[in-house]
């Protein structure tokens, strides 16, 4: 049975002010399953609308049937399915290929299949009795919830029988077959258990196995060794507990909301990898992190996500008549252009951050509390900058002007505690690091401008006293340098290490990708030697987005802080017209 969904503006208002409520998350969780329903209903309605070739697994009707009877039999097991994290976006998907109607891989009664293998994972719970045949893909089959069977089929896409009587699961494909262990949650010949690991009195899923595990999927198993899922377990443990002590209200949601976590390969010392999907509520990709504070925070990070998902259904923050799908804007975590509404969940995603290391930072002593400070005064300003963009360059609805006026006042009240001076200019000096950047690799002057500039320039001119036409976007592709806030956030964490490699630049550039000798004397204060280290890096490399950006925060020049594309174009433009690299020093003064 379906219910109505409503969210008052009490909880849009403590949602905006970035306060954590467990009563909320209970709603927004009722409402992602009624949606999961209506989403299997409409996959039902589609697909007998289309009529696609089943074979050759059975009718689509004899799935939802199944499913009908292992609800009957045991409800909360049929919910446990039903809500499993990968459900909707299956559904999703599934709905979107039926409406293409064309072909694609994998084949259509596969991607349909999906339905049996929910079916049957919800039967085998609930203890019922029942036939059925699922599909295999690389001679697996995942059944969600439970794990995944091996039947050893040499076909990319098959289908394999799934036999449940008395308690007792046997699942035979064309060219074996495995009976699931008495204690489906153990590994087994052919079998391996989808693993659950503590999180004080609960449990979360730690997904190794399962073919759309990553969202985009298919993806082949990769078993973590007993010593990761240790480590994992480890992590979670102490993460459990610093929450637990210092942060309750957050705890509670977590616990209430999240369900699987996906282990993924570490990509960066500092930030761990981490993703989420609108469609996947309580599920998110991870590499481990390092301690228990930055693993915190990326949770609390992604579960944003997963809230704003579900808080998207019910209610629209942005218009939708406007345009919210076309990546145009700036977001001060990305490299690339964002479309609103992305922007408006990577906003609400740091808002969330932002209030974990408000009230992080000062229980934290020492380098521990640096770091939650440095972390605060970052998000707080990537966070602010963000929610003034979605409320001056995006159409918000009335709702969502409140929501975003609401989180606004929260960010500037935050806005208003006091740090250390050094941690406040390491901030902002790595943000406006992210927006110069930025700026150069997306921004194109105008032509008539660029022109006029480097003709003034080559004729000893002084600059003409004129409005700059707007820049255009034209996106770049590639990523973008972070060599510098990894080492900020070296000098933050480890001044240990940071000396070594004051003392050894070579090592420093061996171990932070990308990073240069510059970068280390601007972390380090010595600007005149950076602006000359820069300077030089544009004499040979007058391209580098990343070399003109640290140009830029060393020299403090007005136009390089302001219009840094326009500089750069212009100097491109001298160089093409005389042929040697102009002073970047002298045309940035020229120009300021």
């Amino acid at each position: 049975m379906l219910d109505t969904h409503r969210v008052s503006l009490t909880n849009l208002d403590a949602m905006a002010a970035g306060r954590s409520d467990v009563a909320v998350v209970g709603q927004l969780k009722q409402a992602d399953r009624s949606r999961r329903l209506t989403l299997l209903r409409a996959v039902l309605d589609s697909a007998a609308e289309l009529k696609p070739a089943m074979s050759p697994l059975p009718p689509l009707d004899e799935a939802w049937t199944l499913l009908i009877e292992a609800q009957r039999r045991d409800p909360a097991a049929t919910d446990r399915v039903i809500t499993h994290p990968h459900t909707g976006l299956w559904a999703v998907n599934v709905l979107r290929r039926l409406a293409k109607g064309g072909p694609g891989d994998p084949p259509l009664w596969a991607d349909l299949g999906g339905l049996h293998r929910l079916a049957s994972a919800a039967a085998i719970r609930a203890g019922h009795d029942f036939r059925s045949r699922v599909p295999v893909w690389r001679g697996r089959v995942m059944l969600p919830t439970l794990g995944l069977a091996d039947v050893r089929s040499r076909r990319e896409w098959d289908f394999a029988q799934v036999h449940a009587e008395c308690g007792n699961v046997l699942v035979r494909g064309p060219a074996g077959s495995m009976q699931l262990p008495d204690d489906s949650s153990a590994d087994g010949p052919g079998w391996l258990a989808l693993r659950a690991v503590r999180t004080g009195e609960g449990e979360l899923w730690l997904d190794d196995i399962d073919p759309y595990r990553e969202f985009d999927g298919p993806v082949p198993p990769h078993r973590l060794d007993v010593g990761e899922v240790a480590r994992w377990a480890d992590s979670l443990r102490d993460t459990w507990r610093l929450l637990t002590e210092h942060h309750p209200a957050i705890l509670s949601e977590l616990a209430a909301g999240l369900s699987t976590l996906v282990p993924r390969a570490a990509v960066d010392r500092f930030t761990p990898y981490s993703a989420s999907h609108n469609e996947v509520f309580g599920s998110l990709v991870l590499s481990r992190p390092s301690d228990a504070t930055t693993f915190a925070a990326t949770l609390v990070h992604e579960f944003q996500h997963s809230k704003l998902g579900a808080l998207l259904v019910l209610v629209d923050l942005l218009d939708p008549a406007g345009d919210n799908e076309t990546p145009r804007l700036y977001a001060p975590w990305r490299d690339d252009p964002r479309p609103p509404t992305g922007l408006l969940h990577g906003a609400f995603s740091f808002l969330g951050v932002t209030a974990f290391y408000h009230g992080h930072y000062p229980v934290e002593t020492g380098l521990a509390a640096r770091a939650a400070q440095f972390e605060f005064a970052y998000r707080r300003e990537q966070a602010a900058h963000a929610i003034s963009t979605l409320l001056a360059d995006a159409v918000p609805s009335a709702v969502g002007r409140r929501f975003l006026t609401t989180a606004r006042e929260q960010l500037r009240e935050w806005g208003t505690e006091l740090l250390p001076d050094d941690i406040m200019r390491a901030a902002g000096r790595a943000n406006l690091d992210h927006r110069l950047s930025w700026r150069l690799r997306h921004l194109r002057a105008a032509d008539r401008v660029v022109v006029e500039l480097a003709e003034a320039w080559l004729r000893n001119r002084p600059c003409p006293l004129r409005a700059a036409a707007p820049p255009s976007l034209t996106p770049a592709v590639g990523a973008a340098g972070h060599a510098r806030l990894a080492l900020t956030r070296t000098w933050l964490t480890d001044p240990d290490l940071y000396d070594i490699y004051r003392a050894e630049p070579d090592l420093a550039m061996a171990e932070i990708a990308g990073m240069s000798a510059a970068d280390l004397a601007l972390v380090d204060g010595d600007i005149t030697t950076a602006a000359e280290l820069y300077r030089q890096q544009l004499m040979t490399a007058p391209d580098s987005a990343v070399a003109w950006a640290g140009f830029a925060l060393a020299t403090r020049h007005p136009a390089l802080l302001s219009r840094p594309e326009l500089v750069h174009a212009v100097h491109r433009a001298v160089r093409s017209r005389r042929g040697v690299v102009p002073n970047p020093d002298r045309l940035a003064r020229w120009l300021s």
